[in-house]
C-alpha cells in the first residue's frame, strides 16, 4: 500500500451474539449460553454444536481492540465506526425500515452514535479504518 493509502478493516463486534441472542431467544438453549459466556470472556466465538443459526468460529472484537490491531500492523489516523448501531435488535426493524419516517428516525440515530466509544460495542459489526502512514 502506498503511503496515504486507507485500509479498512471490518471485524464482528464481541456483544454481537449476546444480543442477537436476546432478539432470537436462543438464550433458552444452554449450548448457546455456553458459546456466548465464551464470547464475552474470550472473544472467541466457538460453535461446535453444528447448529448453523450459532454462526461459525471466529475472532470477535471489542471497538478498543480492533482499533489496538489496527495501530499495531503500521496504521494512523485509526478510527472506528458501528456499523449498525442499536437499531439492528429491534424486532421489527424491516417495518421501520419501509416507513420513511421511521427510517429516517432510524438512519439519525445510526449516524450519531458510530462514533460513540461507549455504544460502538452494541453493533454487531465494526469498521477500522486507517492511513498507511
Amino acid at each position: 500500500m502506498k503511503p496515504g493509502g486507507n485500509v479498512f478493516v471490518a471485524a464482528i463486534s464481541r456483544f454481537a451474539s449476546a444480543l442477537d441472542g436476546l432478539t432470537r431467544d436462543l438464550l433458552a438453549d444452554q449450548a448457546f449460553q455456553s458459546i456466548v459466556t465464551a464470547d464475552l470472556e474470550e472473544g472467541i466465538h466457538r460453535n461446535e454444536t453444528g447448529r448453523l443459526e450459532y454462526f461459525t468460529t471466529a475472532k470477535f472484537h471489542r471497538p478498543d481492540e480492533l482499533k489496538a490491531e489496527v495501530v499495531a500492523a503500521g496504521f494512523a489516523k485509526v478510527e472506528v465506526f458501528g456499523i449498525e448501531g442499536p437499531v439492528w435488535i429491534l424486532p421489527d426493524f424491516e417495518n421501520r425500515w419501509r416507513d420513511p419516517r421511521r427510517q429516517q428516525g432510524l438512519l439519525m440515530i445510526a449516524r450519531r452514535l458510530e462514533h460513540e466509544p461507549s455504544v460502538q460495542g452494541v453493533s454487531a459489526h465494526l469498521l477500522a479504518v486507517g492511513e498507511k502512514p
